[in-house]
């Protein structure tokens, strides 16, 4: 064989191997936190790799719920869910963090919500045990995305249908 085409062998050996590398070959879960979501919302949110794992980061039956997942045992998105009084800005308690995940924007998600580069986060307002609360959840992203655009996008779809998901398996009533 000349040199030639051992080289385009080669290159095509090693642009195979990587395209096979950009797949998830993890199953996607089909909930969050214990609440249930669509497979199809979570999917762009994670990085491709081998494995998966989902662990809680803090324990229900609280105030606060929350997980994480990992992909090849990287930390890749924290979740959590707070319930908090009425009269709380959420938004506002969260606003420095919300600055740091760049260039958080309104979104029209629940009561209101703000789309950053590396977060979402929105709440409702809710009656939990006949007190009125609103229902807050936060998405954190630990690596930034190379389509900042279309990964905004894709947090918005996700807490769009989380948030009230979320909120339901909370006992918080509309």
């Amino acid at each position: 064989m000349s040199r030639r085409p051992a080289i385009a062998l080669v290159v095509l050996l090693l642009a195979g191997t990587a395209g096979c590398a950009q797949d998830q070959d993890y199953a996607v879960p089909g909930d969050v936190c214990g609440v249930e979501v669509q497979a199809g919302l979570l999917k762009p949110l994670l990085p491709p790799g081998d494995s998966f794992h989902q662990s809680k980061t803090h324990e229900g039956g609280g105030d606060i719920t929350g997980c994480a997942m990992d992909v090849d045992k990287r930390r890749e998105l924290t979740f959590q869910a707070n319930l908090v009084a009425a009269d709380v800005d959420p938004l506002q308690v969260k606003n420095i963090s919300l600055l740091r995940a760049g260039n958080p924007q309104k979104a029209d998600i629940g009561s209101d919500a703000r789309i950053a580069d590396n977060a979402a986060m929105a709440y409702s307002a809710c009656t939990y045990k006949g007190e009125p609360r609103r229902y807050v959840v936060e998405l954190w992203v630990h690596k930034p995305s190379a389509d900042i655009n279309e990964h905004r996008k894709d947090l918005a779809r996700f807490i769009t249908a989380y948030l009230p998901a979320a909120q339901k398996t909370a006992g918080c009533t509309s």
